[in-house]
């Protein structure tokens, strides 16, 4: 709408300013003759006092009517164009076009570590509008150049997550929009970027209900609606738990597992992560890797004594002299063969430990003691004890004090053993143990935790710093809260233990300063609150743990000392071998309550108490994720905040015997158990899958203990018979069996024959993707299948990966000659408990769709140089708690999934509450959807369907109900319907259908389609005002009725007319028109200055997402002087109707100037909003281009030349006070009177006639009509320039973009 406007003071033009200057008078002088020479030109003229009202007829006739005006107005696209714009700067950088691919149309996306939001209460249910039409046949859907069809994302109204241990599964229901719409394809469904028919059907279900089903009320999803998948992990399809019930989602409630309630799931924002980590040794010796030095009978001295020597690397030598296998530890070659290398290694000081306990005056330090020996080697006890905590007192760290001896064992005449790798090892351990003891820093020791207070220097540890080397780095901490009233404590270290130069001496078991000593573990506490009062709160928990082998020795197959003793003597030199391998970790942790905003100050606890009575664990061997859930019931709908808190080794290992049963999380297991929890808030109800065990059979790895004696001679000596095969029951290969085909097809006429070599090869090519003949490879290449899986048995995944070869292999009938065979099938990682010999089937299909079943064996690795297996009569165990501990003696050989974060994350929280009336989603399209994570899906991103057809309204044009993409159809649902649109507050009979069916035609016939969803609440008048100019349209009031129209004029066919005159329906003169009504108003300059119009727009195609495209439109061929304007129309699906917005936009600008105003009377008028008229007047409007000044000499400045003649001019002398009027003489180009003055061209004295349309029209009680209109642009034919500039018959505007070529 072009808004009417006043007579406003309008800026100067900068030749105004010029003229200002060279003339000398003052801006408010300047504005007085301005201002008079405007009210002279409203003066009318004598000659017309006595003219009569007169209206000329579109048939040429005269006469008088009656009165027939329509009180009404139009809201056109003047006022997108009009509205105030920002100033433009001076350069303008020029817009590169491109398109982008946009992912939907609203709302937002996430994934499974991030889930979305649930739909608000109260919040608008979006109404998808649109109908696929082809480009040449308009019922050809599928035609990709047509237009039409949305991407669009329903909004989620319920979600639930399940953990079924290698693999989650999403359940989501989603109103799609208001309802009726027909089902998506299966490949116009996506999640994010991926489509659901890229993946296989036993990864999801997908539902839909359009929401006219007739086999139950409402729209609420059932199993019938199942449309795509056949997922059936948990048995929804057969009956989930409620009799005689189709319900397909549902949720725990106080009433049952399995109740159709109310459920939404959400990832908490932060503290999600939580556990153990980042360990650092409180005291825990350093060993290095195990060596087997063999000294065997008949060597030369001197490399006896060599060899002794190095054995005390990794024999302490208390145990070489005391121990019958031990040898001596003296510098000579007396019994060197009867070294057999006893005890578990030589122990060397870690430089780090808890040294110093203070509580108020008391300080507690440890002082080692020492045990008699009779050979000269010490044996150390006394070297660790534990202390109760309270919250406020300190302990003293101490790090790096000391230095390793690099040669503390030597003998004459031999090389010295060199210790400098332990040396550096330790050193550079120091170092970055430093770095974590930053001021303010929290740390955990047993049941207590610690806050960094004060470091003795705030320099970083440097091992070559002498005073670093002397004193260490001492760091104080403050016990800031104690998990427990009963067990407080921590352990304490000798300082003499952590500090010794050449080694620590032996010490016996229960002296020991083990790996689970209380060690100092960073850590993170998990936490949230529920966001609405529930029933039921499930946390899902992912997990990621596990230990690793770093090419450690294998102590499998280390001899015992009589064993090495023997292989001496018989001159067996015998090595150590490696392991490099995953191993067994548990890691624990508890879970606390208390309710929502509680007030800390009323308890010790701050209101926390465990939801026990059993700790929760998860145990792997591998890294890979493990997803779990508990399920916690609560005593009454109420709000609870839960907070998960880590457990570490050292509570069970010595503050235990860990004996007490952990629930160990299993998510993989069918069937949840459940135990109650009595607690000062009521009485909790836990469910969780999984089984009960004690942690102390899994503190020990198999892979550190020695293999069991075997035989036992009278004098104790220790002998393994080598010549019994044994097998590793530590780890597992793949035997593939057979492979047969269970279905028949070409080349296999029954089920169960043998797969043909050539058939197997193109079912591998199948999955990779390549072929050797075909993709030209060489023999001998060879390739890797990375994800061949087998995944239909729930919780017993097999992940396995395919190494294949290319071979040459010619048969008779193809012409192919080569061919990929299975070198071998490695096994990557497995869940559930597989046995020697269990079996398993993986199902395949070739390009013929026949499927094949590939069948493997689980099996044991044999190994013929020795016993592999474990026994728990083990000899020695190089650790023993190396399964739960955070730390290790050996350093970088063992690596946990805890070393350098926590190994849990809260991944999502589902709440759930029953709900007295089950939603039915009464006239609403649903959509539901179960997604199993895959390779394919790890990212649960926001659902998007693509629909060809929207919602079903009344067809205008079509007589029918169906699906529609013109914009009369949208505004006739929106004012009719009363469930979705404003039916129940507007009459229908306000609306001008008959104008509206008339109206659909035309933007019919002119393909101007409007696709889009309206998401939003709008103000109907408002919102249409805005979408009407982008389908060349406007909004009419007439009478009261609203309806729409369009803004150019059409013919029969309804197409837009650019030949034809446009029809005047009244002409107004100074004689019909009321002495001083009438009003000229010009566009102020900025918002009449040209531009190039950017329109950015959609191209859809079907089932996929959505183009965004821009073209850019202007008058001429060079732009580069003008600025752009966007403007956005998502709705708008056609690279056509763009470019006539685009055009349409232009040409207003181009040829909308002004505005005017005046009064009639109502006699003989047949006229509303909309139609044209002609207005004849000697008003013009006043010009400031006509202005100049005449200087002293004649000199005439203005901004056109005059040429030499007489002028009828306005003028005003400096030396008078009253503006003239005069004649202008010019001669030679110069003035030849009237110097020194402004002047101001007259228009000429013929009376100035123009089109303009009305844009309102109205009568005051005194029967006075007043007419506001725009003018309208038309050529010398009186055909609409608008309408020639939209079609561009002339060529006159250039497109730059998609129609470019």
């Amino acid at each position: 709408m072009v808004p009417y406007r006043r007579s406003v003071e309008q800026p100067l033009l900068p030749y105004e300013k010029r003229l200002i200057a060279a003339l000398g008078c003052s801006e408010q002088e300047y504005r007085q003759f301005a201002q008079e020479v405007e009210r002279r030109y409203k003066e009318r003229p004598e000659d017309y006092a006595h003219i009569p009202n007169v209206v000329a007829l579109p048939d040429g006739g005269l006469t008088l009517l009656l009165i027939n005006v329509a009180v009404s107005a139009i809201f056109t696209a003047a006022a997108i164009l009009l509205a105030p714009k920002p100033k433009q700067p001076n350069q303008v950088e020029r817009r590169q076009l491109a398109g982008r691919t946009g992912k939907d149309i609203y709302a937002p996306s996430f994934g499974f570590d991030s889930l979305q939001e649930l739909a608000q209460y109260g919040q608008t249910v979006p109404i998808a509008f649109t109908r696929r039409k082809g480009q040449v046949n308009p019922d050809d859907q599928n035609d990709d150049k047509g237009t039409g069809g949305l991407l669009i994302s329903p909004q989620l109204v319920w979600s639930r997550m399940k953990s079924w241990g290698g693999y989650q599964v999403a359940e989501i229901v989603a109103i799609a929009g208001q309802g009726n719409m027909a089902r998506p394809e299966l490949a116009g469904i996506f999640l994010g970027n991926n489509a659901l028919d890229g993946i296989y059907e036993e990864y999801f279900d997908f539902y839909w209900n359009g929401g006219f089903e007739a086999q139950s009320s409402g729209s609420r999803l059932r199993a019938y609606n199942l449309r795509y998948g056949n997922l059936a992990i948990d048995g929804d399809r057969d009956n989930p738990g409620l009799s005689g019930s189709d319900q397909v989602f549902y949720a725990p409630t106080r009433s049952g597992v399995a109740q159709p309630a109310f459920c939404g799931a959400f990832t908490p924002s932060s503290q999600t992560r939580f556990g153990v980590f980042t360990g650092v040794p409180n005291g825990t010796p350093f060993r290095p890797n195990w060596r087997i030095i063999s000294i065997v009978k008949g060597q030369e001295d001197k490399t006896d004594r060599q060899l002794k020597n190095q054995q005390k690397k990794h024999v302490d030598p208390y145990l070489m002299d005391n121990h019958p296998f031990g040898g001596n530890s003296k510098d000579d070659n007396e019994n060197s063969s009867n070294c057999g290398m006893p005890g578990t290694g030589t122990n060397y000081a870690r430089r780090i430990g808890i040294v110093e306990h203070i509580r108020g005056g008391t300080v507690t330090r440890v002082t080692h003691g020492v045990r008699d020996t009779t050979r000269g080697n010490e044996s150390w006890n006394n070297l660790k004890q534990e202390v109760d905590c309270l919250v406020g007192d300190k302990i003293k760290v101490v790090i790096g004090k000391g230095r390793q001896t690099e040669k503390p064992f030597s003998a004459k005449g031999v090389d010295d053993v060199d210790l400098s790798d332990i040396r550096s090892a330790i050193q550079a351990e120091s170092a970055r143990y430093d770095a974590m003891f930053s001021r303010g820093s929290t740390w955990m020791v047993g049941r207590t935790t610690w806050k960094v207070t004060h470091r003795s220097t705030d320099d970083p540890y440097d091992g070559s710093r002498e005073d670093h080397v002397s004193d260490g780095i001492v760091i104080t901490l403050e016990c800031i809260e104690t998990w427990s009233r009963l067990q407080r404590k921590i352990g304490l270290v000798a300082e003499e233990a952590i500090t010794v130069g050449d080694y620590l001496p032996f010490t016996q078991e229960g002296d020991d300063i083990h790996e689970a000593w209380y060690p100092l573990l960073k850590y993170e506490l998990g936490s949230f609150q529920n966001t609405r009062s529930c029933d039921v709160t499930e946390i899902g928990i992912k997990s990621q743990v596990w230990s690793k082998f770093e090419g450690i020795t294998n102590f499998n197959t280390v001899p015992s000392p009589g064993k090495l003793v023997e292989a001496n003597r018989d001159k067996i030199q015998l090595s150590e071998g490696k392991v490099t391998s995953f191993a067994h970790r548990m890691s624990l942790f508890a879970v606390d309550v208390r309710p929502s905003n509680y007030d800390s100050s009323r308890s010790d606890n701050n209101g926390w108490v465990n939801v026990g009575p059993y700790l929760f664990a998860v145990v792997g061997n591998s890294p890979v994720d493990l997803y779990s859930f508990i399920r916690i019931q609560h005593p009454e709908r109420m709000q609870f905040e839960y907070r998960l808190r880590p457990f570490n080794s050292a509570i069970f290992v010595e503050q235990s015997d860990g004996a007490g049963n952990v629930f160990v999380l299993d998510g993989g297991r069918f069937g949840a158990q459940a135990w109650e929890s009595d607690t000062t808030y009521g009485k909790f109800q836990l469910r969780a899958r999984g089984y009960f065990q004690q942690p102390r059979n899994y503190f020990t790895h198999l892979e550190m203990a020695a293999v069991p004696e075997l035989i036992t001679d009278d004098e104790g000596r220790i002998n393994i018979n080598y010549s019994s095969t044994q097998k590793d029951t530590s780890t597992f290969f793949l035997e593939n069996l057979s492979i047969t085909n269970n279905e028949v097809g070409p080349s296999y006429d029954s089920t169960g024959l043998q797969i043909r070599d050539n058939t197997e090869s193109n079912i591998y090519s199948k999955t990779l993707g390549v072929d050797p003949y075909f993709d030209n490879l060489p023999v001998g290449e060879r390739r890797t299948i990375d994800n061949w899986q087998y995944t239909r048995d729930s919780g017993r995944e097999v992940y396995m990966k395919l190494h294949l070869i290319a071979y040459e292999q010619n048969y008779s009938h193809v012409a192919r000659n080569k061919w990929w065979r299975v070198e071998r099938v490695e096994l990557l990682s497995y869940n559930g408990d597989y046995s020697e010999g269990d079996t398993f089937t993986k199902h395949a299909r070739n390009v013929n769709g026949i499927q094949f079943a590939f069948k493997y064996q689980f099996l044991h690795p044999s190994n013929s140089a020795g016993q592999l297996g474990f026994n728990k009569t083990a000899t020695r165990l190089w650790q023993k708690y190396s399964g739960l501990a955070e730390v290790s003696h050996y350093g970088d050989l063992i690596s946990r999934s805890c070393d350098n974060g926590a190994e849990h994350e809260i991944v999502y929280v589902n709440e759930t509450l029953s709900e007295e009336t089950i939603p039915q989603y009464d006239g609403c399209a649903m959509a539901g959807l179960k997604l199993k994570s895959s390779d394919n899906f790890n990212q649960l991103d926001q659902l998007r369907t693509y629909l060809k057809n929207g919602i079903e309204v009344e067809r205008l044009i079509d007589g029918d109900v169906a699906s529609s993409n013109l914009l009369t159809d949208l505004l006739w649902y929106l004012v009719t319907n009363k469930d979705t649109g404003a039916g129940s507050i507007l009459n229908s009979d306000l609306v001008d259908k008959a104008l509206l069916t008339t109206t659909g035609r035309y933007l019919e016939a002119n393909k101007l389609y409007w696709d889009d969803v309206i998401a939003e609440p709008i103000n109907l008048r408002s919102w249409l005002s805005e979408q009407a100019p982008s389908v060349l349209c406007f909004v009419s009031l007439k009478n009261g009725k609203m309806s729409l129209e369009p803004a150019l004029p059409y013919d029969s066919n309804h197409k837009i007319d650019a030949s034809n005159p446009v029809t005047i329906s009244a002409m107004f003169t100074e004689g019909n028109i009321i002495e001083d009504s009438l009003e000229i108003t010009w566009l102020e300059l900025e918002e009449r200055k040209m531009f190039q119009a950017a329109v950015i727009y959609q191209q859809s195609r079907v089932n996929q997402f959505p183009e965004q495209k821009t073209l850019i439109a202007y008058y001429g061929s060079d732009n580069s002087d003008l600025p752009i304007e966007e403007f956005t129309f998502n709705h708008i699906t056609s690279d056509e109707h763009a470019a006539k917005v685009a055009r349409y936009f232009l040409s207003l600008r181009k040829n909308l100037t002004h505005t005017i105003t005046f009064k009639t009377l109502p006699w003989g008028l047949n006229l509303e909003a909309g139609k044209f008229i002609r207005v004849a007047s000697e008003m013009s409007p006043y010009r400031p281009d006509n202005n100049g000044i005449i200087q002293d000499d004649g000199t005439i400045v203005s901004i056109n030349a005059l040429d030499d003649g007489d002028y009828s001019v306005y003028y005003w002398e400096r030396k008078t006070t009253a503006v003239s009027e005069g004649t202008l003489h010019v001669k030679n180009g110069k003035a030849t009177e009237l110097f020194d003055s402004v002047f101001s061209l007259k228009e000429s004295d013929n009376s100035d006639s123009q089109i303009y349309q009305i844009e309102a029209l109205d009568i005051d009680q005194d029967g006075i009509v007043t007419i506001k209109a725009s003018n309208y642009a038309v050529d010398s034919d009186g055909v609409s320039q608008v309408a020639i500039d939209v079609l561009d018959t002339a060529g006159a505007i250039t497109i730059e973009g998609p129609l470019d070529d």
